[in-house]
């Protein structure tokens, strides 16, 4: 079988649709998706449209989905903070059925194919606990690479040798069965196997947000395994019009009903690095300066924090 597997894609309609374009190019068989369909993006109605229209696929939920069951039968009256705008506003985009779609999925799939077992979830701490976010947060990414551009190569590189030396990892994932671990969540495209070929783990990194400090196009992984069990990975970046679609972005709805929030997704485009972590703490600090205990963050406080963030050096 021959799987694509796509993760984060966060409402990132034009993203999803060139990796998909991408991989039926290379006749993929079956699609796995890895979560966090929504939230962040314009279109998240859309993308789960798309995946519910592809007739060979697994998927899971991931933690933004979370975020949207929370809002089920809450008072909207009360939805006046700046912090969930974009929760608000994606909430109501999401036409019901698609989101009792989105809501229904496992958080976790196992299956096995040519005798190789497929276990699917959204964060790696299913399978390995804080081993990978440790180092290989967006946040830790960044701070590695700073403002230098990067190559999958060394990226994939530098992971790989990280965990060769890792003491820790290396006792967890000596303990994990034979199989392939796929999951999501981190942002990050990357794979480490056991020398034997029989252990594997799988990140397509994020089709929908990429923070992995490379340039171009947007991560996916076409999995193969073969009638004898073999297993081939390649990890692809499809082509993307990056400045296209911050065009349209910037004139859609979403920017304007939560303009904080889309504002960093659109910097987090640009540069591929993590800033949205690092304005949240920053909003965090700026709120007890000013002795604001309100959470989520008033719009007031959620807007002057940005304010100010931008203007650091």
């Amino acid at each position: 079988m021959k799987f694509a597997v796509i993760s984060d894609i966060h409402g990132n309609l034009p993203a999803l649709d060139a990796v998909i374009a991408d991989a039926e190019k290379e006749n993929v068989d079956t699609y796995i998706f890895v979560g966090d369909y929504c939230i962040s993006h314009p279109y998240p109605d859309e993308c789960i449209a798309k995946i519910r229209s592809l007739d060979k696929k697994y998927a899971v939920r991931g933690n933004e989905e979370q975020y949207l069951e929370n809002l089920i039968g809450k008072d909207r009256s009360d939805w006046t903070d700046g912090q969930m705008q974009i929760s608000y506003w994606c909430y109501q985009k999401i036409k019901p059925d698609n989101l009792r779609y989105l809501l229904s999925l496992p958080a976790e799939i196992e299956l096995i194919d040519n005798g190789v077992w497929l276990h699917i979830a959204h964060s790696s701490e299913a399978f390995i606990g804080k081993c990978e976010y440790r180092d290989w947060s967006t946040a830790g990414v960044a701070a590695r690479y700073k403002d230098e551009w990067i190559m999958q190569e060394a990226l994939e590189a530098d992971i790989r040798d990280y965990f060769n030396h890792h003491e820790q990892f290396q006792e967890v994932f000596s303990r994990l069965e034979n199989g392939i671990y796929i999951f999501g969540h981190s942002h990050v495209q990357w794979s480490y196997q056991s020398g034997d070929g029989k252990k594997i783990l799988l990140n397509p990194g994020s089709c929908g947000l990429p923070l992995d400090c490379i340039k171009e196009g947007v991560p996916y992984t076409i999995l193969a395994v073969t009638e004898e069990g073999n297993v081939v990975i390649e990890e692809r970046r499809a082509a993307f019009d990056k400045e296209k679609y911050i065009t349209l972005f910037r004139q859609s709805e979403q920017f304007q009903k939560a303009a904080v929030w889309s504002n960093i997704i659109v910097k987090e485009l640009e540069t591929t690095r993590e800033h949205m972590r690092f304005f949240l703490n920053y909003v965090e600090n700026y709120a007890g300066e000013i002795g604001d205990t309100k959470r989520p963050y008033s719009v007031s406080t959620w807007e002057k924090a940005f304010e100010l963030w931008q203007e650091l050096p």
